[in-house]
């Protein structure tokens, strides 16, 4: 707590002796960006956060893989926890790892690669600019030429980038969202911000997919169903929720177990966590496959939410997804046919309706399977990475 104090202070610091100097500092940017200029000559470039393991980032780098015929380059903004997808960006694109300087995230750091950056891309004269979730993308923006092609996707509406970019709609060419619920927020923030209609036609909606394994989940003949979380332990995902479910579990001598995947043990209350098993974060693509495989149903009661990755992996894996219904996701889990639904209400009514899917769950194993299969067919039909490439090679080069 009190690093983050001085963190903040530093900061603070550094924003209030720096704001002068913002035109020197772009400037001075420009002039570095042509040492640059050799090293990164490309139609096509990135701006994304991190490469730590994450569902953006899982999504992000299937962008990039579906678009590596253009050798695009990758500029990462954000400093990344670890490096567990650092490699399968490299097999795509050409990365350059802004993050290493990014020490404090302020406008220093934001005007110098403003100036750095519009330098490499304004001499690449007609090419596509891709952004998502960083400031340093909208910064950008107004520097770069007119002709240059600006493309930015938002996860989920709430989080406050979406306010970030509002300022720069009008120079922003298209705008992907990935379910219907974001696309209709963000129209409605044009509505209540007067920007024109006309900018509607600019977003388009393009669903992310998931690898699908070629075998149907087998019939589950076990006594104790396994019960799995994968993901951050930010706030919004409200996994201390997981750990009271797993202790009224207990206490019901209810036949789950309960693992959770992710950087998330300090998450849950310490009373809580010895009905838990903690997996740490895990990069490794087959082992997370095999854990998918090995578990019955996928737990999230997350406060808000895009369309979570983890729920098309657990899907295309025949897991039954229990989840708060939030954002987009009641757009593709229909309650008590691939999936369940949980209100979001208050804490203790949602501890206490996923407890009831859960002893439900328990004592009707003919529904487990029916669900799973439903699950696993949804996924099949619609979190297709053929028509996700398509479509983004549709929307960038109109073919």
């Amino acid at each position: 707590m009190k690093m983050d104090i001085l963190y903040m202070r530093i900061n603070n610091f550094l924003e209030k002796m720096f704001q002068p100097l913002e035109v020197p500092i772009i400037l001075t940017g420009r002039l570095v960006g042509f040492l640059f200029i050799p090293f990164f000559r490309s139609q096509f470039f990135f701006l994304f956060p991190t490469y730590h393991i994450g569902g953006a980032e899982k999504v992000h780098l299937k962008i990039v893989h579906c678009l590596r015929k253009c050798n695009p380059v990758v500029f990462f903004t954000n400093r990344s926890i670890n490096s567990a997808l650092k490699n399968q960006f490299i097999q795509s694109a050409k990365i350059f790892d802004l993050g290493h300087f990014n020490y404090f995230d302020n406008r220093v750091y934001i005007n110098f690669w403003v100036g750095v950056l519009c330098t490499i891309i304004n001499n690449n004269k007609t090419c596509v600019v891709f952004g998502c979730n960083n400031v340093l993308f909208y910064k950008l923006i107004p520097y770069l030429k007119p002709q240059i092609c600006c493309i930015d996707l938002i996860h989920a509406f709430g989080g406050g980038i979406e306010d970030v970019s509002l300022p720069y709609v009008n120079r922003l060419n298209k705008r992907v969202v990935i379910n219907k619920r974001t696309m209709n927020d963000l129209k409605n923030q044009y509505r209540l911000n007067g920007i024109t209609e006309k900018m509607n036609e600019r977003v388009f909606l393009i669903e992310n997919c998931v690898k699908i394994p070629e075998l149907v989940r087998r019939k589950n003949n076990k006594s104790t169903l396994k019960v799995l979380y994968v993901g951050r332990g930010s706030e919004e995902k409200r996994v201390n929720l997981i750990g009271k479910v797993s202790h009224l579990c207990y206490l019901s001598n209810l036949p789950v177990e309960f693992t959770l995947v992710g950087d998330v043990k300090d998450s849950v209350d310490e009373q809580y966590r010895r009905y838990c098993n903690f997996l740490g974060e895990l990069a490794d693509e087959k082992q997370i496959s095999e854990i998918y495989s090995n578990s019955d149903i996928l737990l999230l009661v997350s406060s808000r939410e895009g369309f979570p990755l983890v729920i098309m992996e657990a899907m295309a894996h025949g897991i039954v997804t229990i989840s708060t219904d939030v954002g987009g996701i009641s757009e593709h889990i229909c309650n008590e046919h691939n999936g369940f639904l949980i209100k979001n209400e208050s804490d203790d009514l949602i501890v206490k309706n996923v407890f009831e899917v859960l002893s439900k769950l328990t004592l009707d194993k003919i529904l487990m399977d029916k669900i799973s299969h439903e699950a696993y067919e949804y996924a099949k039909t619609n979190f297709n990475c053929n028509k996700f490439c398509s479509e983004y090679k549709n929307l960038v080069w109109g073919k």
